[in-house]
């Protein structure tokens, strides 16, 4: 297999990794040296630790939420070491801490805070880690809770406090909150109530228990295991807890002494911009979940070129021998790369906002209403790329479970935990099906009645350009038609449930398809900047066959939309099977460029001895051999 002499090095200025980098490698080599787990300690108090190591290390939170390449380090760092670990920072410093510091103005770097906006004090023992910090905003009892928020912040003129309640166990907030034990405080979305008047919600600033008891008022249940992302959960209730007036996280909001609210956004605008601190993560999720596929897809073709094969026909084999483990493995490796291209745009995107260079939603234009969920009305494109992100690395990380057998489901090897992460935040962070509803629903409503364009020339699969064109054209077309069908179905006195629900189906596959185009366009703008051919070389093999598959998925779309004839579909397999062998050559190459520092995240999986280098890892009873 052809290689040059430094893959990382060649293809550092294309695909960037924030592993490798000096950043990654330091918080990398700061949890390889943590100290290990503790007896009978729970998983919240091991990562609890790590967190507070971590935020020894790392600058004040406001200078870390305004800085995109150290936070997506940090995301994707945490994540491949520990996809709970990753749970809990993102809890901490992109929620908790992202809402205390967003609520003393937006956070650009270049532009002054919010006007009118409030400066809220960073209690040190959060900054710290002290204080784990977690966000609960959702309700337990109730779908799409995030529209209907009702843990009610009565607000109490005399004392200028709020007093927090739970108006009944429906409204019981969830998150990964641990029982007493360890100090924890909370950014709380409540509605604030002013004299018997709802002004939206805002997140407020509560201390919910210590080492020792939990705080007045706060009532936290026993524990509620998540086996997908392993963290100790729990229901949190409100009963009359008191919050003082500047634990209000009220951004450029205020009361005055007559008890009348200023606040120059409507109540729909105030949830808007309380779920605005989501933008952070889905700006940075993308960078974990394309580090997950990227050691998952790396790890399994190593795993598969050193394990041997005893099936009669080729006794001794090599397991990635077997075309039908290239056809798995190989796109597995093509769609981390897409992920990988995408991760940097998302990331590119969310640096223009703090920039001042785009406004705060503004990255795809009118943000759509809020009819199934809050996310994509607070910022369209970067929502995309969340459920893009997750819904790719959940797919890449089972096919390569799958593929790897018994070894595939030991914890050590990590691939259950990060299937478990990619399907966990399929609902968290922002619901994916939400998301992709609210899309849809909007790029049906904006569609242009033109007819749409054909698909670009250059029929050939590996042209760069095919499979940007034709998922475009796809995208174009079933927004038409769905355009055409509420436009037909809509009458003066139906209601949105009736003119919508016949078509939720439809609605949820066009904002799935726009978010494969999004992640065709960064493939296709990564490529144009790669000038070097012994770099262009594997990412333009790696970028048709991950055009491939996506065309394969999708080959009834493309098919009934008239995109692709029969034949044209039919041969898409020899396709495949025939980028499976362009690519073979460029194997190693490819996995040393993609694959994480194996001298800080080593893995049995990736050994060539991977019996010698599991068995390591296992403490030996008395009488066992050498």
């Amino acid at each position: 297999m052809t290689t040059t002499s430094d893959p990382c090095t060649a293809f550092a200025p294309v695909l960037p990794d924030p592993l490798r980098s000096a950043a990654g490698r330091r918080i990398l080599a700061a949890l390889a040296t943590a100290d290990p787990p503790r007896a009978h300690e729970s998983r919240n108090h091991r990562t609890h630790r790590q967190l507070r190591q971590l935020a020894g290390m790392l600058p004040p939170a406001h200078r870390l939420l305004a800085d995109p390449d150290l936070l997506a380090t940090l995301s994707a760092c945490t994540a491949v070491v520990d996809p709970a670990l990753y749970m809990t920072v993102l809890n901490h410093y992109v929620l908790c801490l992202g809402s205390v510091v967003g609520a003393s103005g937006d956070l650009r770097r270049n532009g002054p805070a919010g006007a009118g906006a409030a400066r809220v004090h960073v209690p040190k023992a959060l900054e710290t880690g002290a204080r784990k910090g977690v966000f609960l905003i959702t309700e337990i009892g109730d779908a799409g809770s995030h529209l209907a928020v009702r843990t009610v912040a009565e607000f109490q003129p005399d004392s200028r406090e709020f007093v927090l309640r739970t108006p009944d166990h429906r409204a019981a907030k969830f998150s990964s909150v641990g029982a007493p034990g360890m100090p924890q405080s909370a950014a709380v979305c409540a509605r604030l109530v002013v004299d018997g008047t709802d002004h939206g919600v805002f997140p407020f600033l509560v201390d919910l228990c210590d080492e020792r008891e939990t705080a007045p008022g706060v009532a936290i249940s026993g524990p509620l295991r998540v086996d997908a992302l392993p963290l100790e959960y729990a229901l949190v209730r409100f009963e009359g807890v008191r919050v003082p007036y500047e634990r209000w996280l009220r951004g450029s909001a205020s009361i005055d002494e007559l008890h009348c609210v200023d606040d120059p956004l409507t109540v729909e605008q105030r949830l808007r911009h309380t779920m605005s601190v989501g933008q952070a993560l889905w700006a940075t999720v993308p960078s974990a979940a394309a580090a997950l596929a990227r050691a998952a897809a790396v790890a399994a073709l190593r795993h598969s070129l050193h394990r041997r094969s005893h099936g009669r026909l080729a006794p001794g084999s090599p397991v990635l021998t077997y075309r039908t483990q290239q056809r798995a493995l190989l796109p597995a490796l093509a769609e981390a790369f897409a992920l990988t291209c995408a991760a940097q745009t998302a990331k590119d995107l969310w640096a223009f906002t703090l920039d001042g260079r785009i406004t705060t939603g503004a990255t795809s234009g009118t943000p759509p209403d809020m009819a199934f969920a809050p996310w994509a009305s607070v910022d369209r494109r970067l929502a995309a790329f969340k459920a893009l992100a997750v819904a790719g690395a959940a797919r890449v990380t089972g096919e390569c479970q799958h593929r790897c057998g018994l070894a595939g489901y030991l914890g050590v090897n990590r691939l259950s935990a990060y299937h478990g992460f990619a399907h966990a935040f399929d609902s968290a962070g922002g619901d994916n099906r939400l998301i992709l509803l609210d899309i849809g629903r909007a790029l049906a409503e904006e569609h242009a009645d033109a007819t749409p364009p054909a698909p670009p020339g250059h029929p050939d699969p590996d042209s760069p350009t095919w499979w940007p064109g034709l998922v475009g054209a796809l995208e174009r077309r079933l927004a038409g038609d769905l355009h055409t069908t509420v436009r037909t179905r809509r009458t003066p006195h139906l209601s949105q449930m009736a003119l919508w629900n016949p078509v939720l189906e439809h609605t949820r596959q066009l904002g799935e398809i726009h978010t494969r185009r999004l992640a065709a366009q960064s493939v296709a703008d990564t490529l144009a900047g790669v000038h070097d051919p012994t770099v262009r070389g594997p990412l333009s093999a790696l970028a048709a066959l991950y055009g491939t598959t996506q065309a394969l998925r999708l080959a009834g779309p493309l098919q009934w939309t008239g995109l692709l004839g029969p034949t044209q579909a039919a041969a898409l397999n020899d396709t495949a099977d025939r980028q499976c062998e362009r690519l073979m050559p460029h194997l190693t190459t490819l996995t040393e460029a993609l694959g994480t520092p194996d001298d800080l995240l080593p893995t049995p999986l990736s050994d060539p001895d991977y019996a010698a280098a599991l068995g390591g890892t296992l403490t030996w009873h008395p009488g066992a051999p050498a």
